[in-house]
């Protein structure tokens, strides 16, 4: 691997941990998540045995009269049975009737050995086509004076599964992810599924190499592991923070990737405005507090048969130095679950694959302070959501694809803070009873040879309801639009798109650096007027920023936007820039 490619990878496994997920978790959330460590490089595709090749136009049979294929564990054939123009197959279901109509045109002529070559080479593709990557067409020694042909079938099945260089993670862990038994056939699919499970870890990469097994016709499977000790604690600063809670913020967390020794992972991490160090002014009747300070974890526990649960949250206070805030602090806190169905790849290849994700978000509130509002309410809204999402991607030589499908639902009434008044009183015309659809694609791919790449991704929010401000649509900031500050405006319903064209990355020992320009855009409009919001926006901005790795230690990136629209007429179109900073063990 040349060393462009190395540095490429690792400033894309910066991109894909410091950038937060936004899957079916609420934003809220989104924003303070604890932040996985740097992944190692990917493998993409599994190895797949030569194809057979013969050039030679000599010929093998002057005057072709039948092709008898047959698996090499059958029943020895006679030829007898694929005389008379015949062309058949006997134990490979695979090779329908329609496939083997394809080889009619070579009865009744000369077959070359390149010929024969092309066909054995035929049946492999079909083979491969099928997620059977792992198997062997040849032409055993034979009497060909009657003018048939005999071409053995030989399917690798599997033997043994050996994890091999792994020190932090048990070989029972990584056997019990790579879904494989003995003496059944090697699919694609099988092996796609195994390592998308085995390198979820950031903590780990496996390889899979084949290797011959002890019995005839097996083929073991080595699971080749780099990894590391699975824990790692940081620390790291932004200024992606809302304007009257503090833009400065200042985060420490860890991440332990191997609970129990059975791979689930859990993480925590703080994030506080930069007054938690520097003290905040004596004002009469505010709490000593810093303006904003949140704690959030996630744990990730995989089961038995290979499915997966979530369990994340967050709880925050907001204390703004509003000279009409009376000294009130906001608070919010969400705990939430989420089931991770693995369903079978789309495709015999196992590259796009796939999964159902069930949840539930529990939100209390009082506040929307976190989303650039100013209010704090006299009483809670409870919020009691139910989750149902459908997660598809893909990722070859081609570049990495990423399809998401969301929707939110709450029936509401659930207790007594869950009702009209509540609702109404946090924003008008809510109601606990609501439902609300994302969808969200992105796309990133390289440019040919070039280094370049381009990346894309964008979300849609549809609604017929006033919902409250945890689950609008927010524009600004960095996971959005970039060029305005976080959440400059909100809304019911919208869209938002962000792209970016990433140079060639640049490497000097184990720290990779990238440029890049962007353009982002979005809308958001609210179901009905709300007084005292942007209730009707559209954003758009362009820009540059850098990505830089320094290792698994180091992740930076900054990023200056220049607006092309204000957020209200004749507002500031004043640029902006970010940075975000983490450092980790």
């Amino acid at each position: 691997m040349t060393r462009a490619r190395v540095a490429a990878t690792v400033v894309s496994a910066a991109i894909v941990c410091i950038v937060p997920a936004r899957d079916a978790a609420a934003q809220s959330y989104r924003d303070v998540a604890p932040i996985a460590p740097p992944a190692e490089e990917r493998p993409r595709a599994s190895p797949s045995r030569p194809e057979p090749r013969d050039d030679s136009q000599d010929v093998a049979i002057r005057d072709l009269r039948g092709i008898a294929f047959v698996r090499a564990d059958a029943a020895e054939p006679t030829t007898q049975s694929a005389a008379d123009n015949a062309i058949t197959a006997t134990g490979a279901p695979l090779l329908t009737r329609e496939f083997l109509d394809g080889f009619s045109a070579d009865l009744h002529k000369p077959l070359t050995f390149a010929r024969l070559a092309g066909i054995r080479r035929a049946v492999v593709q079909r083979y491969r086509a099928s997620g059977q990557p792992l198997v062997d067409v040849y032409v055993p020694e034979q009497d060909v004076s009657d003018g048939v042909v005999k071409i053995v079938i030989a399917e690798f099945r599997a033997g043994r599964v050996i994890p091999q260089g792994n020190r932090y993670f048990s070989d029972a862990l990584l056997m019990r992810e790579m879904p494989l038994a003995s003496g059944e056939p090697i699919r694609e699919s099988d092996i796609a599924s195994g390592l998308a499970l085995l390198n979820a870890n950031p903590y780990r990469r496996v390889d899979v190499i084949y290797a011959p097994g002890a019995a005839h016709d097996t083929t073991d499977v080595v699971l080749q592991t780099e990894d590391r000790f699975p824990f790692r604690i940081y620390g790291g600063y932004n200024n992606d923070g809302v304007r009257d809670l503090g833009r400065d913020r200042i985060l420490a967390g860890f991440d332990y990737g191997n609970l129990f020794g059975i791979d689930a992972r859990i993480g925590y991490q703080m994030t506080a405005s930069n007054d938690l160090l520097s003290g905040n002014p004596d004002i009469e009747g505010r709490p000593d507090r810093p303006r904003y300070i949140a704690h959030a974890f996630n744990v990730v526990a995989p089961l038995p048969w290979l499915d997966r649960v979530e369990l994340f949250g967050v709880f925050a206070e907001s204390t703004p130095r509003l000279p009409d805030s009376y000294g009130q602090t906001g608070l919010s806190s969400q705990i939430s679950f989420r089931y991770d169905w693995r369903l079978p790849p789309l495709d015999h290849a196992g590259a796009w694959q796939q999964q159902v994700q069930l949840g539930y978000d529990f939100k209390r509130s009082n506040n929307d302070l976190e989303f650039g509002g100013f209010q704090v309410f006299n009483a809670n809204t409870h919020i009691h959501q139910f989750v149902v999402a459908y997660d598809l991607s893909k990722s070859d030589a081609s570049g990495d694809t990423h399809l998401n499908a969301s929707l939110f639902a709450s029936p509401g009434y659930f207790d007594s803070n869950s009702n009209d008044e509540a609702y109404d009183a946090a924003r008008l015309g809510a109601k606990p009873r609501y439902q609300y659809m994302q969808l969200s694609a992105q796309r990133d791919m390289p440019l040919g040879t070039s280094g370049f790449s381009v990346s894309a991704r964008g979300l849609f929010q549809w609604t017929g309801s006033t919902l409250l401000p945890s689950e609008e649509l927010g524009l600004g900031g960095d996971a959005t639009v970039r060029g305005y500050e976080p959440y400059a405006a909100q809304g019911d319903r919208g869209w938002n798109l962000q792209t970016e064209l990433r140079a060639p990355a640049i490497s000097a020992g184990i720290a990779a650096m990238q440029p890049f320009v962007f353009f982002d855009a979005g809308h958001v409009w609210n179901r009905i007027a709300e007084f005292g919001e942007v209730n009707d926006a559209s954003l758009a901005s362009v820009g540059a920023g850098i990505r830089v790795q320094v290792g698994r230690f180091v992740s930076f990136r900054g990023t200056y936007g220049f607006p092309l629209k204000a957020v209200v007429p004749n507002g500031s179109k004043a640029p902006v820039g970010e940075i975000f900073l983490v450092i980790g063990s």
